[in-house]
């Protein structure tokens, strides 16, 4: 069993460096870090945190900040696969996790942070395009990785996803398989989900020469907002209707059939997430598949590389999203 840095190094074959990096997520190259961990594997073995604490300064925890009430963070299936991929992700570089919640204010919290000098870095949801605490932590000093983008702030590291490009994607295969009115029920507006799809969504439309702008309604990323837009949709005569999740889309659903109409034959219906229910549905959701767990899983790697490397340029991961094609949309025919 290794017991220090130093005798991993020598089994590893690389430097003291190296390996230290390679533990504090830092940059190394895909061949040195496998081999590497594959000799802690081996070995066994586990950092004496307390001295690495005392070492290096850091205290090995990670701050996180969730703008979600508590009694919703494990009900809410986006914010649970979020933080159980940060959460094990954690595990896995051997940190701690500060977790803070929707149920202080936005400056309370700040505070709380800045003040208590315990966290080597936040990792923050950064739902929302105007955000004071958000804009706090990126003036500060502090590590911080938002999830969800600043795109015009050249000093932010951020993980997400294209939501304007999955939006078009979806919104255009609506068109492609016939539809002329294709609705769009909002996310909250103000975040930077709902905004971005809102966008991709125009832009599809406008491209086919489509009426778009009336079709617009606004929701809240939740259930009930789905069923009363699709009431609004449906008698402004939509024959599709693209819901900013599926949570949303759920809720349109519930609509349709109270109304009696067939699901895709006289109204298609589209969501967003790829959330476990979707594939269950009646009929199955054609929704965009965007993988949570691994943003959160992302961010904390990204957060580790911050620590690593304070002086090293802003990190900016965009990740994969797939269009899922099911029964909702194509009737019969299931494709995935």
């Amino acid at each position: 069993m290794a017991r220090t840095i130093d005798e991993l190094a020598r089994l590893s074959g690389v430097s003291r460096a190296t390996v230290s990096r390679v533990m504090n997520g830092g940059s190394v190259s895909a061949k040195t870090r496998r081999r590497v961990e594959h000799v802690l594997a081996e070995t066994g073995y586990r950092p004496n945190l307390a001295a690495r604490t005392l070492a290096s300064g850091r205290s090995g925890v990670v701050g996180v900040v969730m703008h979600v009430d508590p009694h919703l963070l494990f009900r809410d299936p986006y914010f649970g696969q979020l933080l159980q991929g940060m959460s094990d992700e954690l595990v896995d570089l051997a940190a701690g996790m500060m977790l803070w919640l929707g149920n202080r204010t936005k400056e309370e919290t700040l505070d709380k942070i800045l003040s208590t000098g315990l966290v080597d870095g936040v990792i923050v949801t950064a739902h929302y395009r105007e955000d004071p605490l958000v804009d706090g932590l990126l003036e500060s000093h502090l590590p911080t990785v938002l999830v969800g983008h600043r795109r015009h702030d050249r000093t932010a590291s951020y993980v997400d996803v294209d939501n304007m490009h999955a939006a078009d994607i979806i919104t255009s295969h609506l068109i492609q398989i016939g539809r002329t009115r294709v609705g769009h029920i909002t996310g909250t507006r103000g975040t930077v989900a709902a905004e971005d799809r809102i966008v991709g969504y125009r832009r599809a439309m406008e491209r086919a020469g489509l009426p778009g702008h009336e079709l617009i309604v606004d929701g809240e990323f939740n259930a009930p907002s789905g069923v009363t837009g699709a009431e609004l949709l449906l008698d402004r005569r939509c024959d599709a209707i693209f819901c900013a999740n599926d949570s949303t889309a759920m809720g349109a659903l519930e609509t349709l059939r109270a109304r009696g109409l067939a699901i895709p034959e006289q109204v298609a219906l589209a969501g967003f997430d790829d959330l476990d229910f979707a594939a269950r549905l009646d009929p199955p959701l054609t929704t965009i598949r965007q993988s949570i767990r691994e943003q959160g899983a992302e961010a904390a790697r990204t957060l580790f590389q911050l620590v690593a490397d304070r002086d090293g340029p802003p990190r900016r991961v965009i990740l994969p999203t797939e269009l899922i094609i099911r029964q909702s949309t194509v009737g019969g025919v299931a494709r995935t």
